[in-house]
């Protein structure tokens, strides 16, 4: 479907005009983002600014706000993810009650939440696109989704003057983190970005294993050396820790499946990087992917991998982690966390330990401690092609009053004494064990309600107490966690500031080609990935030649001709 034109809404054309500078980090660091997207001053006016958005003489911000003459539906998405133990529904529970008696109530809004599968978002938005029940917002933390919405005709544009006015707060936020970079998709502003705290890094995405076996097996931590591991690999095989099939292994499913930034060769080439260094589509055909490849196809054929790992869901990486099948298990750290729950009480004895990144390395086998920072940008948000002038306003206020220091505060930590206690120190600490409470958090204490502001957690403004705010407590292990995640950080940062680590590139047009063939090449690349894994070692160097080309022809040689016609038109970030 191409992009419809979106109806105009203001009789008068309001100029907006925005330059792209060099952006700068949350958390006062060094910008993973080097440069944005270049493109020329625009004077065209603004296509859907609500026609009686509030006037320039009145106050700007929440103390400007009145209540709408009628009631205003606000349907706003939300993650329905596993949850904690006796959670209610992401769209309906005491939070959302919250928001409505304290924000609805008070301006005449209806406030709906509509919720979304995680990694279902695209396929769940053009259902909704099709049956013309877009809610008043569509947004995505990955952003080649976002400029597929927009190309799909889901967005609609706003006046950035217009929306200043009713959230001055959140436009704020925006240029201290240089966020107000990303507004354009094809010359239109169509987007508002929430920002992400320590976003040259991706320590809260942890990897906890079995420190019982490690000490088992005669070592004392996890290796960072891939050869070492492999070491370690063999004598867990020879001790019969686990099930026979010890690493585990799920079919692909959802973005960022089989990332291969520790396999590239730093420093990166800038038109590789551009043109491949996707997180959505696999990059199959890539020396880098190559090697990731062969990697798994080495431990498929020693037998560590399940061998019908193509057929098991990613439910089996919880099942077999709890019933004390596998070494490892992966997921984004918070205070509480239902699979160590189930973990700890299935193996009362087993001790964990959570994967440190060591800082800067690179190893004879030619990988590296590369990873994928998480970025400046937190979510990427757009007014729906399918929201009323009033129903923007509304989501424009929701954001401004989400911003205020104590709503944000409350949404993040709950209720004193009951979700969450101060230390000695004055800070936040969530209580252990908040099952069966009315007031119980969602998912990773509410992020899903607070991430439209920030994608992750930083109360306090000093690092180490932030981040090891998320460590899991009230666990047997709970007191080396903190200490590994603050680890994790330094060892990330240290590689981030190495020039090991950059983030993907970000196009100020949209791809056509990845919109066309994105379904497609995830399916077909699932499928010739089993063939290459599942294949002898023998016949490793074959069977990737063939997919490779099979691969490229069925589409990703097309996005790679239109990345690169982007990149050398000046219309993407660089790396530096």
């Amino acid at each position: 479907m191409k992009k419809n034109t979106l109806q105009k809404v203001l009789a008068t054309a309001l100029v907006s005009t925005m330059a792209m500078g060099a952006l700068t980090a949350c958390g006062g660091e060094a910008a993973p983002e080097a440069s944005a997207p270049a493109k020329e001053e625009s004077s065209a006016a603004s296509e859907s600014t609500p026609a009686e958005s509030t006037p320039a003489e009145t106050v700007a911000g929440i103390e400007g706000f009145v209540p709408f003459e009628s009631t205003v539906t606000l349907q706003i998405p939300i993650y329905q993810r596993a949850t904690p133990n006796g959670a209610a529904d992401a769209g309906d529970n005491y939070w959302t009650n919250w928001v409505q008696e304290n924000f609805g109530d008070k301006y005449n809004i209806d406030v709906e939440y509509i919720t979304l599968d995680r990694g279902q978002e695209n396929e769940q938005y053009a259902l909704l696109a099709a049956a013309g029940k877009l809610p008043v917002c569509c947004f995505e933390y990955d952003y080649p989704d976002v400029t597929l919405y927009q190309n799909e005709g889901y967005l609609q544009e706003y006046d950035i003057d217009w929306f200043k006015q009713i959230a001055p707060t959140y436009w704020q936020r925006m240029v201290d983190n240089g966020l107000d970079a990303y507004t354009e998709i094809n010359g239109e502003n169509v987007l508002l970005v929430g920002s992400r705290a320590y976003g040259n890094t991706n320590y809260q995405f942890t990897t906890f294993y079995r420190q019982d076996w490690v000490e088992a097996a005669g070592f004392t931590e996890y290796p960072s050396d891939p050869d070492e591991l492999m070491k370690l690999y063999a004598k867990i095989a020879e001790l019969g820790l686990g099930g026979e099939h010890f690493l585990g292994g799920t079919k692909i499913e959802g973005n960022g499946a089989d990332q291969n930034y520790p396999y590239r060769t730093y420093p990166l080439d800038e038109l590789t990087w551009a043109t491949t260094g996707d997180y959505v589509i696999p990059a199959l055909s890539t020396e880098a992917q190559k090697a990731l490849l062969k990697k798994q196809n080495e431990l498929y054929n020693l037998g560590y991998i399940d061998p019908e790992y193509n057929t098991r869901t990613s439910d089996f990486a919880v099942s077999d982690f709890v019933s004390g099948q596998v070494f490892t298990y992966s997921c984004y750290s918070t205070a509480k966390n239902d699979v160590l729950d189930q973990f700890y009480a299935a193996n009362p004895d087993a001790h964990l330990g959570i994967v440190v990144n060591p800082g800067p390395m690179t190893f004879a086998d030619g990988t590296c401690t590369a990873y994928r920072p998480n970025g400046d940008c937190g979510q990427y948000i757009g007014f729906s092609s399918q929201a009323t002038e009033e129903q923007m306003k509304a989501f424009a206020m929701y954001l401004e009053w989400m911003c205020q220091d104590d709503v944000f505060f409350t949404l993040k930590y709950g209720l004193e004494g009951i979700n969450f206690n101060y230390d000695a120190d004055g800070n936040p600490v969530y209580v252990e064990d908040q099952t069966g409470l009315a007031e119980q958090q969602g998912h990773n204490n509410n992020v899903d309600m607070w991430c439209l502001v920030e994608a992750s957690a930083a109360a306090t403004g000093d690092a180490e107490k932030d981040i090891k705010s998320c460590a899991p407590v009230g666990y047997p292990d709970s007191d080396k966690f903190a200490e590994q995640i603050w680890a994790n950080y330094q060892g990330q940062l240290a590689c981030f500031e190495a020039g090991m680590v950059a983030p993907d590139c970000k196009f100020g047009v949209t791809i056509a080609a990845s919109d066309e063939y994105k379904d497609t090449l995830f399916a077909k690349y699932a499928e010739l990935r089993d063939k290459i894994v599942m294949g002898s070692v023998d016949d490793f160097e074959a069977n990737y030649e063939a997919a490779s080309k099979e691969y490229l022809a069925a589409g990703y040689q097309a996005i790679i001709d239109e990345k690169a016609e982007a990149y050398n038109s000046g219309a993407t970030t660089h790396l530096r």
